[in-house]
């Protein structure tokens, strides 16, 4: 069992470039406001069909807090129906919540036994499905239960009830909102994945880790950081589609070179969350209260702080982002004008189990993909794959790429004239050594 360690360094100098968020700002609010409801709204018992004689059936909605006001619906947990007894509980069967939070369970046999009304009904809630499970640091899962409703006649009993406000920590990593079940229903709703099932223990540990056996450790305050949940759960994906995850270092940052492995690791993982919620900002938590951002659609070959080329993780995560997203970066750093979505990002995960980043970028060199804008969107994150004098990216070395070249003549970084694609050969300046690249390897196409 390998244990990938994540954000093991939290204590990070900040710089003027970082947005600092609370958590109720990030994403949430805006998000998922029509589906909440007041606390006034969601404690109901009701029948709502007394008719059906001999029978009942227990239907009702799970909820779990936001905030101190509002609630959200508990999402694909497992309910569980018991009827009270002078010795015990008598389990009933299960069931569990849609989209909605809501659940039904019935008709069965309204019998209490002799000398009794009806059934004295007891309805539990566990975070825990064929998709995710969250267990406290014993191991166990957590749940909630209604108080008992007792000799409940026949019909149908309609049940709305929220958990724990204390265990609100667990929903937010269990649910579909911001957690587990989300980044599970992205990948079954995008490309058909039922991804296996993962495991969280929270709290737990002192930094957020994922473990290859399909287990996730967070500590106490990373519940409230919807980035870092499906980080790892990006972790489980590539874990649960390779058998494996790349040799990670201890060590790692979103801006600063570590390694080839490393930067693909957990640049894919950066980019997970950035899919599920079609947002380019990563909020990296770094207490209960205060987080990161890292807008990664922003950077490029002058951003200051930033490290250069496939073994940053921001890069590598910088690059599958503007594969997928349907926005153009704007002048001076307009390179990346590619819309591709995921269909093809995850078709190469699914097949091929790359190491680097340039084992995914070969995988897809190979499998017919459009390569020419897929080259410049990498290109927009100081990914250069292109071939020697191939200025525009195209894979074909002509006079297209000498004119271009030649219209920067003469310039260097940070002027207004500078095009990074024409400086071929590295050196921050755009000049004679340029043009003479281009002029030697005229004529050549490239397999990139």
């Amino acid at each position: 069992m390998k244990r990938i360690a994540t954000f093991p360094f939290i204590f990070l100098l900040f710089s003027s470039i970082f947005m600092m968020f609370e958590p109720d700002r990030v994403r949430q609010m805006s998000s998922f406001s029509s589906e909440m409801g007041g606390s006034s709204e969601i404690i109901q018992v009701a029948a709502i069909n007394p008719s059906t004689a001999g029978t009942i059936t227990v239907t009702g909605r799970w909820w779990y807090w936001f905030n101190t006001t509002h609630v959200l619906p508990i999402t694909n947990a497992k309910v569980e129906i018991y009827d009270e007894e002078t010795v015990g509980t008598v389990y009933l069967g299960s069931n569990f919540t849609d989209s909605t939070g809501y659940f039904s369970f019935g008709p069965i046999s309204n019998d209490d036994g002799p000398g009794e009304d009806g059934l004295d009904i007891i309805v539990t809630v566990n975070a825990t499905s064929s998709v995710a499970r969250v267990i406290n640091p014993t191991g166990v899962v957590y749940s909630y239960q209604t108080p008992t409703f007792e000799n409940r006649s026949d019909g149908t009993w309609y049940i709305s009830w929220p958990t724990s406000y204390n265990q609100r920590g667990a929903w937010w990593i269990f649910c579909s909102h911001f957690g587990l079940t989300g980044g599970w229903y992205y990948l079954a709703s995008t490309v058909n994945y039922n991804t296996p099932t993962v495991t969280c223990r929270w709290p737990y540990g002192d930094h957020p880790c994922y473990w290859t056996n399909g287990t996730i450790d967070l500590l106490d305050w990373a519940c409230w950081w919807p980035d870092i949940i499906l980080h790892e759960y990006g972790h489980h994906v590539m874990n649960s589609l390779y058998g494996y995850i790349p040799p990670c270092m201890t060590e790692h940052y979103m801006r600063t070179q570590s390694n080839s492995t490393t930067a693909w690791a957990e640049g894919w993982a950066d980019f997970f969350p950035l899919v599920v919620f079609d947002d380019p900002v990563f909020v990296l938590g770094i207490n209960a209260t205060h987080g990161i951002a890292y807008n990664l659609e922003t950077p490029h070959w002058c951003s200051p702080n930033w490290d250069d080329g496939d073994e940053v993780e921001g890069r590598v995560a910088g690059a599958l982002w503007d594969i997928f997203d349907s926005q153009d970066d704007s002048a001076p750093w307009y390179y990346d004008s590619f819309s591709d979505g995921f269909q093809r990002i995850w078709n190469i995960m699914e097949t091929t189990s790359c190491h680097t980043f340039q084992e995914f970028w070969q995988a897809w060199n190979t499998s017919g993909y459009p390569k020419q804008p897929a080259l410049m969107a990498m290109f927009q994150n100081t990914i250069d794959y292109r071939g020697p004098g191939d200025a525009n990216g195209d894979c074909v070395v002509d006079a297209t790429d000498y004119q271009l070249v030649k219209a920067h003549i003469p310039s260097a970084k940070g002027q207004p004239n500078w095009d990074k694609r024409c400086d071929v050969n590295n050196d921050d300046v755009v000049g004679g050594q340029d043009i003479q690249i281009v002029k030697a390897n005229i004529g050549k196409s490239y397999d990139c």
